[in-house]
């Protein structure tokens, strides 16, 4: 699934009255597993992805290492993904 239309899935997703659970996961295989438990979409956290590589809070993980995860993460599963990019904010 191309990223444009998962963005749209995401946002269909936010339901007046119909709170959306958001699981958070650290690699592709976390998020396979919450993906094969019935989640309708994901999300990461920056403590988790930065422990899972070995770093610490706090933006100490570089910015390659972030978008390497982040891409092996989106095409682990078919599911909407928010990425939580701590540091790449403008």
């Amino acid at each position: 699934m191309e990223q444009d239309q998962r963005a749209k899935e995401f946002a269909a997703l936010h339901r007046k009255g119909m709170p959306l659970v958001l699981h958070n996961i650290w690699d592709a295989g976390s998020a396979r597993a919450v993906a094969a438990a019935g989640a309708q979409a994901i999300a990461t956290g920056s403590w988790s992805v930065a422990a899972a590589q070995g770093y610490d809070d706090g933006e100490a993980l570089p910015l390659d290492a972030l978008l390497r995860t982040a891409r092996q993460i989106t095409n682990a599963v078919d599911l909407p993904v928010s990425v939580d990019f701590e540091g790449g904010y403008a």
